[in-house]
């Protein structure tokens, strides 16, 4: 067999193998973005009953809304905490991430990445010079303590005038298809209120008042927000992960039939000059 013929059965070998690894990247990934679509189906209810609760609360607060409503005025900048991937070969997901964020930053923000490919960006890159890594190991897998003392580390920071604001910089997910880097403001609260009708019959009344209760749902409300915001990530990743994985095989299943056809030729002529050869050795002979 001639160099070339084996140099394109190895080709052929390597694609195969290639493709054997992204064909079981493509399943794991399917399996996760349906385990974390459901946990994000079964965490929304929750989540927009906090929101709307934060809300009632802000618009029935006597004293015009708490400070957890208003910008820290003597504070230069704001915490973004930017939620990234852990892992690789998820397309252009944390680049589309990084690109949303420079739009986003001016000198006096900081950064707060989750994730090592966000931690591995962000500190090697002199541009990012407000940088905090006490985030970076937090994920799903992260116990509810550590998420609980992660709100209030940024309630404190808030109350202490550190950060006009704080933003949490994620991707949403619209669809297998389609996900899209965007923020959500934690503090202060921005929240819209939508009156309920029969509150004008009977408006209600919080004991001890909405302000104190506003104060004590704050940590579960920030709680409830990174988790929420942090289950929608990782569906976004695993979805860009199997759309990646997807366009592999295909591209894959092409280079085959592309390189099958050349080995199948190359062997053809090869056969052919074999044949040539051995006819022109008997013709010689006779």
């Amino acid at each position: 067999m001639s160099l070339g013929l084996n140099k394109t059965k190895h080709r052929i070998l390597s694609v195969k193998s290639t493709q054997k690894i992204t064909k079981a990247m493509e399943m794991v990934a399917t399996v996760k973005l349906k385990k974390f679509k459901d946990a994000m189906d079964q965490n929304s209810y929750f989540a927009s009953e906090i929101e709307k609760q934060m809300a009632d609360l802000f618009a029935h607060d006597e004293q015009a809304g708490t400070h957890y409503g208003k910008l820290n005025p003597n504070a230069r900048g704001n915490l973004y905490i930017v939620i990234t991937s852990n892992l690789g070969l998820c397309a252009g997901y944390n680049n589309a991430l990084f690109k949303y964020v420079d739009t986003l930053i001016t000198p006096n923000d900081t950064i707060a990445p989750i994730g090592s490919k966000g931690l591995a960006h962000f500190q090697h890159d002199e541009k990012y010079q407000r940088l905090t890594t006490s985030y970076a190991e937090l994920n799903l897998s992260t116990e509810a303590a550590a998420i609980e003392k992660m709100a209030q580390q940024i309630k404190d920071q808030f109350n202490d005038g550190r950060y006009q604001k704080i933003i949490l910089v994620y991707t949403k997910y619209i669809n297998s298809l389609n996900f899209l880097p965007t923020t959500y403001q934690m503090l202060p609260v921005a929240l819209t209120y939508t009156p309920d009708p029969e509150e004008a019959y009977c408006p209600p009344i919080y004991e001890p008042s909405a302000r104190q209760m506003i104060h004590s749902l704050m940590p579960y409300y920030l709680a409830s927000v990174f988790y929420s915001k942090l289950v929608e990530a990782e569906l976004s990743e695993q979805a860009s992960r199997r759309t990646a994985m997807d366009s592999a095989n295909d591209n894959a299943d092409e280079l085959l039939d592309k390189l099958t056809v050349e080995y199948n030729k190359a062997r053809q002529n090869a056969i052919t000059q074999q044949i040539t050869e051995v006819v022109s050795g008997a013709n010689a002979q006779q």
